[in-house]
């Protein structure tokens, strides 16, 4: 997988929802609390991490808020 991709190794971008799924727990992860997840929940370095997050952050129509996020019925 190319350097390019690293968020794709920890983070699978659900667009029918608009979140950003952390492969490993499977948890929903919002884009401004991906790089602490990272850190805490995995032990990613932080500049690792911080690269990361800037990459999620950047991915179309993710949800910025919990309140945003449509649960299905």
């Amino acid at each position: 997988m190319a350097e390019t991709d690293i968020e794709f190794q920890h983070f699978e971008h659900l667009a029918a929802y608009s979140i950003a799924i952390c492969k490993e727990c499977r948890h929903s992860v919002l884009p401004s609390h991906i790089k602490s997840h990272l850190q805490h929940a995995h032990k990613v370095k932080q500049k690792q991490a911080e690269d990361i997050a800037e990459r999620v952050r950047n991915w179309p129509g993710l949800v910025e808020y919990a309140s945003e996020i449509q649960v299905p019925s």
